[in-house]
């Protein structure tokens, strides 16, 4: 797609998106009730594209500084800079992921295809099994959320080091034909995965999530674990994979996390050469944000963690749909 010769127009806002119920991982000491997110809008005669990121805390990103992050590039997106250029004019961040999304997004557009063919995904669109997500939360209410979707298929629980094993029993008492992804956000201390993992290995647990600190998983390669561990933290761009295929049997993508739609491809890619296990998850956002993620998804994953949009107070117009533990396509009137 050559838009150099075209009138480019570019701005970015921020959007704030309310959750229905609070939510709280490990490694945070509030409740997340609101998701901020910044928007990158790009237009060609009148044709816009959109993208939509949620700034990670945990990576020093804030909506003020993803919003300065983008105003220094636009120039450069006004002169018609492409989505392969994107990666090399700025880090991965949740700011070059809302503009890969928007530029993938306008190409569809201009082209009239769709997302995922122009990504040659050769699956066609279909409802994706999500798991249900549950934060960290009081015994009675996390059974109590539970019972709701008893026996889904499959569930994340957010969990601390103190409370693993209470929290992991609780939610397989309540849905004992459930299969659970454990979640701890660099949680524990190195003396504790293998424990732990002997302990929940029997509690229908398929999934132990970036357990150490990012700093500290090299040990992960020094023992063994019943249940496979997945990085998160510690996985952002395609050649992070190689380093992590000797430490971890899955990898965590999100699109804001590896900065956008363009690197999420290519983590999937070489995760599977080196037959690593995928699953792909988005954080708290508006159904634009949730797009990107299902297209990854949509050629294939071991695990899926998308169902973002049911969680949300408000979402805006095509709003993506899920039922029945899965996440339908989003409609090309909302992205792609």
């Amino acid at each position: 797609m050559n838009t150099r010769n075209d009138q480019i127009k570019v701005s970015f806002q921020k959007e704030n998106w309310p959750l229905k119920q609070s939510f709280r991982t490990s490694n945070r000491s509030l409740d997340l009730s609101i998701a901020e997110t910044i928007v990158a809008n790009i237009s060609i005669n009148n044709v816009v594209g959109r993208g939509e990121s949620t700034p990670f805390l945990r990576y020093g990103e804030s909506v003020e500084n993803s919003l300065y992050q983008l105003e220094k590039i636009k120039p450069l997106i006004e002169q018609g800079l492409s989505k392969e250029e994107l990666q090399d004019a700025m880090p991965p961040t949740s700011a070059r992921c809302a503009l890969d999304c928007a530029l993938w997004d306008l190409e569809a557009k201009l082209t009239g295809k769709k997302v995922w063919e122009l990504a040659k995904i050769k699956v066609e669109p279909k409802p994706l099994l999500s798991a249900e997500s549950f934060g960290i939360s009081p015994l009675d209410k996390l059974a109590s959320d539970i019972e709701k979707y008893k026996n889904a298929p499959l569930m994340k629980l957010k969990a601390t080091r103190e409370r693993v094993l209470t929290i992991v029993k609780t939610a397989h008492q309540t849905s004992p034909e459930t299969k659970f992804i454990v979640d701890f956000n660099e949680g524990l201390f190195p003396s504790d995965v293998e424990k732990i993992s002997n302990e929940l290995k029997n509690l229908n647990v398929v999934l132990l999530e970036q357990p150490l600190h990012a700093n500290q998983d090299e040990i992960l390669s020094t023992f063994k674990h019943p249940i496979p561990i997945g990085a998160d933290e510690s996985c952002h761009v395609s050649h992070d994979v190689i380093n992590l295929k000797n430490r971890y049997e899955c990898v965590i993508i999100k699109p804001g996390k590896c900065g956008g739609l363009t690197e999420s491809l290519k983590v999937k890619k070489v995760a599977e050469e080196n037959n690593l296990m995928t699953m792909i998850v988005c954080m708290f956002g508006s159904s634009l944000a949730v797009a990107p993620a299902y297209v990854i998804a949509q050629g294939g994953a071991d695990f899926i963690n998308i169902e973002v949009p049911k969680a949300m107070a408000k979402d805006r117009e095509h709003a993506i749909i899920c039922k029945d533990h899965h996440v339908y396509p989003p409609s090309s009137d909302l992205w792609g």
